[in-house]
């Protein structure tokens, strides 16, 4: 009788759960046009400030006034975007209410958040009535109009580069580290809202608070839930 031995197979090679890389919303070139736009327009008030050049006219200064109020805004409300996303999508609210293929591209909005709040900071050092320098725009609290409030707004940029290029390290510390890094975000959020609000020229006007409460509200109740959710598991 002939016994057929087949060779035994190879092991095969344990599977572990596939894990996409992190990605960027945001193309290089993005990044270069953006951070060349903001050291070109640093280097033109810095020069300004240097050869102690005449003021600038009104319809510059308002002109410029719009482009910080326009920046800081849109800074905010990408902020906001990208972080009442990441709490649906950690809260797991995406399969009940909100499609994921929604949530995810909001959720890399923070890539347009950083580039318009470095722009917003870049921009004040043109305004004459705020008064900023350099070295007020990056220490926090050293500013001379509202310290306290701008010294948050500081720290809040700050956390949102810290926290976007995080990312980057996250196969190094592993994700558990990585996750507890990134609450942060609802710090840097927090911070962001009180700076506009408190620092704002135009934050008492009604269209601005009302903006500044439901952006506020949404994230308090998200943030509510998903901990609700995270303790019934």
């Amino acid at each position: 009788m002939t016994i057929n031995r087949q060779s035994p197979s190879p092991p095969v090679a344990e599977q572990r759960p596939f894990e996409p890389a992190p990605s960027r919303s945001t193309p290089e070139s993005v990044w270069l046009i953006g951070a060349a736009l903001i050291g070109a327009i640093l280097a033109f008030l810095v020069a300004r400030q240097v050869l102690n050049e005449p003021p600038m006219s009104d319809w510059v200064s308002t002109l410029l006034w719009y482009a910080v109020r326009v920046a800081g805004i849109g800074a905010y409300l990408m902020l906001w975007l990208t972080t009442v996303a990441g709490i649906c999508i950690s809260g797991k609210f995406s399969a009940r209410w909100l499609p994921g293929g929604l949530l995810f591209p909001l959720h890399q909005l923070a890539d347009f958040a950083l580039l318009l709040a470095a722009l917003h900071a870049s921009l004040l050092l043109g305004d004459r009535f705020a008064g900023f320098t350099p070295t007020s725009l990056v220490v926090p609290f050293q500013a001379s109009y509202r310290p306290l409030w701008t010294g948050f707004g500081i720290l809040a940029l700050y956390l949102m580069a810290f926290l976007y290029w995080s990312v980057e390290f996250r196969p190094r510390i592993g994700y558990r580290a990585w996750r507890l890094i990134h609450y942060a975000s609802f710090a840097t959020f927090g911070l962001a809202m009180v700076h506009g609000l408190a620092s704002g020229t135009d934050s008492g006007s009604v269209p601005m608070h009302l903006m500044y409460f439901l952006t506020s509200f949404s994230a308090v109740v998200l943030t509510y839930w998903r901990w609700r959710a995270t303790r019934s598991r």
